[in-house]
Order: structure tokens, then sequence, then C-alpha cells
């Protein structure tokens, strides 16, 4: 979603350059401490802002970092990916817990296909891992991983690996029998070669979370350091995301701007605790 939207931005206003790379979406941890350590190289003082720099994160930032004030964009949604081996589409919340627990470890125990579960996570510091292990997992961690690199997984045996960013999360889900994975919903649905999962039936939709009935979901936050000067890129790209052209590129992706929930500030799902 922000890669479209910054393109259109700078096609919109060609002075303003929003420069992305292969490596602008190392997980949110990263782009917070990157934040922070831009603003105290530059030595901003007496309030004043940095604007030409903003990361967005997956859920509010932790504590430590002060000068980080965030605003929330949309309402994002996350889902679980399987291989296409593995037979199943639809797993209870407890099933997905045992799986992360290690007390299932084959597909077969769970209805599915006879192969052992492969599960591949984002590295220590993504939102979207995070979120799995606050919301789908009940606050617990996942187990260790079994090999540092995701093409060592021994294809008869249960294990854990970690990746970096979605596009590779995806691609070694797509390749590794019997693996499991997380991933933001518009990437994986424009990957053809897994299976999105469902949580006790529930797809991963925004009337879901609405509900309460599905649980993989987050808040995006964009952070800046101080407050951005009114006519800084960093504003203006935030007003751009909160304009009509903006939230229609949010929604294409199947986010939700929080400028159209009832307590945007808050952008929780309507039928949340915290969206009452």
């Amino acid at each position: 979603m922000l890669r479209e939207a910054a393109g259109r931005y700078e096609r919109t206003c060609p002075d303003a350059r929003i420069p992305l790379t292969a490596t602008s979406f190392k997980g949110s941890v990263d782009g917070l401490d990157t934040l922070a350590a831009a603003g105290a190289d530059a030595r901003l003082t007496d309030g004043r802002g940095l604007g030409n720099a903003l990361t967005f994160s997956d859920g509010p930032k932790s504590d430590g970092r002060p000068r980080l004030l965030p605003r929330p964009v949309a309402l994002s949604l996350f889902t679980l990916v399987v291989h296409k081996d593995a037979g199943v589409e639809d797993l209870s919340l407890k099933q997905v817990r045992d799986i992360y627990a290690g007390t299932v470890t084959n597909w077969s125990q769970v209805k599915g296909n006879d192969v052992p579960i492969h599960l591949v996570s984002r590295n220590p510091g993504s939102g979207t891992r995070t979120t799995l292990e606050q919301q789908v997992l009940d606050g617990r961690p996942l187990p260790a991983v079994t090999t540092p690199d995701c093409a060592g997984l021994d294809r008869d045996r249960p294990g854990r690996c970690e990746v970096g960013g979605t596009g590779t999360l995806l691609d070694t889900v797509a390749a590794t029998p019997g693996a499991l994975g997380h991933s933001e919903v518009g990437a994986a649905a424009a990957h053809d070669d897994v299976r999105q999962v469902r949580i006790d039936g529930y797809p991963a939709t925004l009337e879901g979370a609405d509900q309460g009935a599905y649980p993989y979901w987050q808040t995006e936050i964009a952070y800046t350091y101080g407050e951005p000067p009114a006519d800084s890129i960093a504003a203006g790209f935030l007003r751009y995301l909160a304009d009509e052209v903006g939230k229609d590129i949010v929604r294409s992706k199947g986010h939700r701007p929080c400028a159209e929930l009832d307590k945007p500030l808050l952008c929780r799902p309507d039928g949340s605790p915290a969206g009452r």
C-alpha cells in the first residue's frame, strides 16, 4: 500500500521524492530505531521535527522513544498462510496455538495431509509477528528456531526458521512443503502459490474484525520525529494518505482508513472493547 501511495504522491507532487528500496521494509522495530537515530543525529531542538523521514509500525511503539509522535493511518488485516500441500484452509484458534506451541507437528493431526509442519516466521521486531504473538497466540512467544536458514529445514521433520520481509516469507512458504507463515492480507492475496487460512471458520475481513470474530488485525501507525514542518514531505505525505485518493489506495489493499472509523484516533475495529 505504501509503495503505491508513494508512487502516486510523487506523480501528484513532482518536487517530492520518497525513495523506497528493497530494504525500506525491514520490520517495525527497525524502522522506529532508525527514525529515532536519524532525529538524534540531526540534533533537533526547540520542538523542531524531522521533515524528511517517516516510519510505519504495525501497532504502537514500545517505551524509550519519547520524540516519536504517532498518527494512526489504517486498520490492517493479517492472515496465516500455508503451502498448498498442507491440506488445510481452516484452523480453530486452539489448533493454531497448539501448532505454535509444538504440540501439533504434522498436518495430519488437524485433519490435513501427512506432512511435517514447518513454521516460517518474520524476524524479531516485525509488527506482523508481534501481533501474531499478542492477539492470536495469547501472548505466547514463538518456539525456538531450529535452523538459521530456511533452506536448511529438514523436510522430514518439523522445524522453524525466520526471514526478513513479507515477500521472502511468502516465497519461502510457497517453496517449502508443510510450511505455515503469516502475512499482511494484500500481499498474501497477490501470491498465487500460498493458501490463506481461516481462523475458526472466519476469513481475514474487516467485518470479521468488527464483530470480534477474526483476531489477526492491528492498527497501522505512522511515526514522525517530533512535529514535522507543515511544508515538509513527511507532513504532506501524511495528509495525502488521509485525503480521498490516499483513502482509496488504503481500501484497495484490504485495509480501512482510520478516518472512516467512529473513533479515528483509536483506530480499532468497531466491535473491539477499545473501539466502542
